[in-house]
């Protein structure tokens, strides 16, 4: 195991909190929207990342997860 795969691996027992943005890691970003309160980032193979402020904290949406 080389140092980089040390630095990417989960330790036994704990979960990547990032995983869930798998599906867009190396995608191209084709477009992004912005409303109030809300930014829409497209994906290239149709994939959407709905990013929304809700009282004060950022909560994100993948489509699809």
């Amino acid at each position: 195991m080389t140092r980089e795969d040390r630095n990417t691996q989960p330790q036994a027992g704990t979960q990547r909190p990032m995983a869930k943005f798998d599906g867009i890691v190396g995608k191209t970003l084709l477009s992004v929207t912005e409303k109030e309160n809300e930014i829409t980032l497209v994906f290239a193979d149709n994939r959407y990342l709905f990013v929304t402020l809700e009282g004060g904290r950022l909560k994100s949406e993948s489509v699809p997860e």
